[in-house]
């Protein structure tokens, strides 16, 4: 089953490349949980395809663009891990940086995503303040 939570999730991150949200939707449980660290302006714990719908909608006002390009899938059953390639560009300059996506499938779908970028590299692209603790 794992390696079909693998295309599930190649499907999804294929779909978001070509700016179609309902296709990304249709990877996500109903009832997904989206963590995205809170120190980001956007960040914070969205619920099910609404909220998802959400954070999706606050992307264009920070990002004038925004690539997400997968590198690698570590696929261990329920819990797929996907290296990132981000790059982008933001009110504050560009970023080009790797990060990490940790998914939890159930049933078929994601149902719990937990996203750890760089938040400096993030921030600064974005022209926010960089914590001293970041």
């Amino acid at each position: 089953m794992s390696s079909t939570h693998v295309q599930t999730l190649r499907d999804a991150y294929a779909a978001f490349a070509r700016q179609d949200v309902p296709g990304v939707m249709a990877a996500f449980h109903e009832d997904i949980e989206w963590e995205s660290p809170d120190s980001i302006p956007f960040g914070g714990t969205y619920h099910g395809h609404e909220g998802v719908g959400q954070f999706f909608s606050q992307l264009p006002e920070h990002w004038e663009e925004l690539r997400v390009e997968p590198e690698e899938f570590i696929d261990a059953g329920e819990t797929i891990v996907v290296l990132i390639r981000l790059s982008g560009r933001g009110a504050g300059g560009s970023v080009d940086s790797k990060s990490l996506h940790l998914w939890r499938m159930r049933d078929g779908k994601a149902a719990a995503f937990r996203e750890y970028p760089d938040t400096a590299r993030v921030l600064q692209a974005l022209g926010q303040q960089v914590p001293a603790t970041a």
